[in-house]
């Protein structure tokens, strides 16, 4: 911090008494000191008080209005993205660190399903929830206060961005290996300002009179509100171009998905865009496709199987998002601070890179109070 000097008039007032005294040099000595002492403390107040107002606004303007204080993790619960589990892992939370203050969930679904938690216990008022995603429940949430903030994905533009990439590849142009879509911060503020609570709606694609060919597309969850606006808009940008969408489901079921990928190969799709269930265990299906030399393009979680070859890979920018996310706790936490539970899904890659980003910031938020 910039040190400041303040300036210290003194003004030496010499006073002389001439009498009879014979101790006249001793008693002008103790007059003088008591003197300059008194005019000394005056002029001092005078001058400084204004210094020292000065001096406050400078350093107030340095270290900003706000104060922080420590932040601590103190369990990390797997709630698997969903929202019952959410639920119970907040109850679970709840029990183990009775005074926490905040939680992260990392996921629209588990981080309402703590919300419910926490209104049946009547501490919602006391502890802040941030979730993930941005989905319009989601927003609900923040919109009536009960989610404090989301670092939101933009998955309309997520399913337009991957059929833009394969569309490009089959016309022979250059792709990117990875397309990142920057999260952004959704809160209370930002519904204020008037932002709209859906996704963007497709505006119906106009597809030629004779399709180009079809494209296959898997996804690990299709009840997740996040893959039906991925799907609507991946259909959508698909038609616009000319081609025609299969988009499936794998509830969670990697065999499953494997399966989807080999139907695909035997309708003779033009491309596949796969959103793995397994980011290991999904490789084998994607050899295949390499083998019949059908383009793989992955969205939202990587393909991660050593020797399956993706072309690119369209996602949000996930550990970005969760840095967005640690900071809204730190804002929210103000100066107090206090404990933290993570509701997290594990194995789950995107999952444990929000976790990741979440973690960075709040460690280096920790530090700089040390």
């Amino acid at each position: 911090m910039k040190k400041f000097t303040v300036p210290l008039i003194t003004i030496l007032t010499t006073v002389t008494f001439i009498g009879c005294s014979k101790n006249n040099e001793q008693v002008n000595e103790q007059v003088n000191e008591q003197v300059n002492e008194q005019v000394n403390e005056q002029v001092n107040e005078q001058v400084n008080e204004p210094v020292n107002e000065q001096v406050n606004e400078q350093v107030n303007e340095q270290v900003g209005e706000h104060v922080y204080g420590q932040i601590v993790i103190v369990a990390e619960l797997s709630g698997d993205g969903k929202r019952d589990k959410g639920f119970k892992a907040a109850e679970d939370a709840l029990q183990r660190v009775p005074d926490m203050r905040g939680i992260f969930a990392i996921n629209d679904p588990s981080g309402l399903g703590a919300v419910g938690a926490l209104e049946k216990a009547g501490k919602l008022d006391q502890i802040t929830v941030i979730a993930f995603d941005g989905m319009p429940a989601g927003k609900k949430a923040i919109k009536e206060g009960k989610i404090y903030a989301d670092p939101i994905q933009h998955p309309d533009k997520i399913g337009r961005e991957c059929i833009k990439a394969i569309v490009a590849y089959l016309s022979g142009e250059e792709v990117k290996p990875n397309i990142d879509i920057p999260a952004t911060l959704y809160t209370k503020d930002t519904v204020d300002a008037g932002e709209s609570l859906t996704s963007e709606e497709p505006a119906g694609g106009t597809a030629d009179k004779k399709s180009r060919g079809l494209i296959g597309a898997t996804c690990m969850d299709i009840a997740n509100p996040f893959f039906k606006v991925i799907e609507a808009n991946m259909r959508d940008e698909a038609a616009k171009h000319g081609y025609d969408l299969i988009y499936l489901g794998a509830e969670n079921d990697v065999s499953k998905q494997q399966k989807q990928i080999k139907d695909f190969l035997v309708k003779k799709v033009v491309a596949i865009a796969v959103n793995p269930t397994n980011s290991q265990a999904i490789g084998t299906a994607v050899k295949e496709a390499n083998n019949a030399n059908v383009p793989v393009f992955s969205f939202d979680v990587r393909v991660q199987a050593e020797g399956a070859k993706v072309v690119s890979h369209v996602g949000t920018d996930n550990a970005q998002g969760g840095e967005l996310a640690g900071q809204a706790m730190i804002d929210a936490l103000g100066e107090e601070g206090g404990k933290v539970v993570i509701i997290d899904y594990r194995g789950v890659e995107s999952c444990i890179e929000r976790v990741k980003g979440f973690k960075k910031v709040i460690d280096a938020h920790n530090a700089t109070l040390q």
